[in-house]
């Protein structure tokens, strides 16, 4: 039988970065993902890497901040070794803050109306804004990108297959199972995202937090001079985040909805008309798209990283809105676990042993 010496549950965005970390150390990896690679909150993702947002876990707030500086020098190695670009936008993003707020990076600079004009035209003035120097990607290309470079490094994928249990042998993890077939490893990940906490024989306590996002695009006969706006616009009831290629995402919501991924329709035009709000232009563009992703939500809205009661069974799960904005480091720390050397942050806050 053959075995690896990493079997990683989830192929979104942290279970991709994992994996490809992982096998640039030298050790056999196997992802098993349900569906296919990064296409459940990964592909639903609107790429905001928002490490000056105030409204981030304290507990995470260096995590957080490494990882923001990571993602150039992440996005330069990936390209290479997939010959293809995640789009990652650096023009920063504009954010409008209650007068008791303050954003939480010491570069953010206030913005009087008239600079706000010279960065965005087309944008209303009005309100306390600041300019942030934050990144945005096009998540599903990042997606792409991980599974091409994991790919071409050696890593192995079963897909189509939902784990539903980590088999244990002589008291530690042996491997997982599937609904058809065994894959053997002593150490098994758990990156399942919001699904993580129904796979046995420990429930991680995970759950599904809902989010929908509205796609627009210039209309017909608009020239193709690249988006609307430049700089990713967060606002009290809308963000807005641009494409290279014109398009621009509107979002989100936050919804205790189960597994339910259905769009709503007055929730799409409630984004919609808050955007243009903001960007009256905005009335121009063509709806294109909406979907709801299920971001993985935990009991304290921090991620749950490093080893389970079970020897050999670790989770890199729990991220809430900021798997994409994390992957980076959760794949350095996580790799550095797994391989035997110190991680470089203190996982003891995020252990998943803290709710037993």
């Amino acid at each position: 039988m053959k075995t690896w010496d990493v079997v990683i549950i989830g192929g979104g965005v942290i279970g991709l970065s994992l994996a490809w970390r992982l096998r640039k150390t030298g050790a056999s990896v196997l992802v098993v993902e349900k569906t296919e690679p990064a296409r459940e909150a990964t592909h639903a993702s609107a790429g905001m890497i928002a490490h000056c947002d105030p409204g981030n876990p304290p507990q995470l707030f260096g995590m957080i901040a490494a990882s923001a500086r990571m993602y150039p020098e992440f996005v330069t190695e990936l390209r290479a070794e997939a010959f293809e670009s995640p789009d990652l936008r650096a023009d920063g993003t504009i954010a409008f803050f209650n007068p008791d707020e303050q954003p939480a990076c010491d570069s953010a600079r206030l913005l009087s109306d008239g600079d706000l004009g010279l960065l965005e035209p087309l944008m209303n003035a009005g309100g306390r804004a600041f300019l942030l120097p934050e990144f945005s990607i096009d998540a599903r290309k990042l997606g792409s990108a991980l599974e091409k470079a994991a790919r071409t490094l050696g890593v192995d994928f079963v897909t189509g297959a939902a784990v539903t249990e980590v088999a244990v042998l002589a008291g530690r993890a042996a491997g997982v199972r599937t609904a058809k077939s065994f894959y053997a490893s002593s150490i098994v990940v758990n990156c399942a995202g919001a699904w993580a906490g129904q796979i046995k024989p420990l429930a991680l306590p995970t759950r599904p937090v809902k989010g929908q996002i509205v796609c627009v695009i210039p209309p017909a006969d608009a020239h193709n001079s690249g988006p609307l706006i430049r700089h990713v616009v967060r606002a009290a009831e809308v963000y807005i985040v641009p494409r290279s290629d014109g398009r621009l995402l509107l979002g989100s919501t936050v919804e205790e909805a189960g597994f339910d991924k259905r769009v709503d329709p007055a929730t799409v035009q409630r984004l919609h008309q808050a955007a243009i709000k903001l960007v009256p232009e905005l009335a121009r563009m063509r709806m294109h798209d909406a979907w709801a992703g299920l971001r993985p939500g935990s009991p304290d809205a921090l991620p749950i990283l490093g080893a389970t009661s079970l020897a050999g069974y670790y989770a890199a799960t729990g991220h809430y809105r900021d798997g994409v904005l994390l992957a980076p480091v959760t794949a350095l720390v996580m790799t550095q676990l797994l391989t035997g050397h110190p991680p470089d942050f203190d996982l003891r806050p995020f252990s998943p042993q803290r709710f037993v």
